[in-house]
């Protein structure tokens, strides 16, 4: 078997004679002894002069503002202000819930205590004694039963009821207007 020889000459090969004609300078036609080249003489356009008209430029007139765009402008302010009072209402009682759980630790901490001092000094058989046979059990007559399945109703003090319908919406408006007052002072 014969194996193929390849060579790196790159993508043109040149076969027969073109490769050795002293002639050949690259031209399609062959140049001769006796020709001279003369360059080829440029033609001028002729410059034809006109005037420039500007065109003339319609401009929008400012239109009115929409009263719904000034609208929602207020609302979304009046909504970023009620944010951010909420946000420190919120911090506020975070902050009171924190101190508020260490109290009821240091509460928790005390009822241990104080019900283990109550467990010692309440003693059957110390009571017993100082009393004598006179304690006995109390008799059915002597049983008193509560009946607690209705709810509750208790109001607290200062605490104020809520109230509905149109009344309810202005009392919560003033409500808004006055936390908002308290907070900018």
């Amino acid at each position: 078997m014969a194996s193929r020889h390849r060579t790196n000459q790159g993508s043109y090969r040149i076969y027969g004679s073109t490769a050795y004609a002293p002639a050949y300078e690259g031209n399609a036609v062959p140049k001769r002894q006796g020709d001279i080249q003369r360059p080829i003489p440029k033609v001028r356009p002729k410059v034809q002069r006109r005037t420039l008209k500007r065109t003339k430029v319609k401009v929008r007139e400012a239109g009115e503002v929409s009263p719904f765009a000034v609208i929602g402008f207020f609302a979304v302010g009046i909504m970023a202000a009620l944010l951010i009072m909420n946000y420190a209402q919120y911090l506020a009682v975070s902050d009171q819930t924190v101190s508020l759980r260490d109290e009821l630790s240091e509460l928790q901490d005390q009822y241990v205590t104080l019900s283990a001092q109550y467990e010692q000094v309440f003693d059957i058989e110390k009571i017993q004694e100082a009393v004598g046979d006179t304690m006995i059990r109390p008799m059915n007559d002597q049983i008193v039963y509560l009946d607690l399945s209705e709810p509750d109703n208790v109001v607290l003090y200062g605490e104020q009821e809520t109230t509905f319908g149109a009344a309810g919406a202005l009392e919560g408006v003033k409500e808004i207007f006055s936390r908002v007052f308290e907070y900018f002072q």
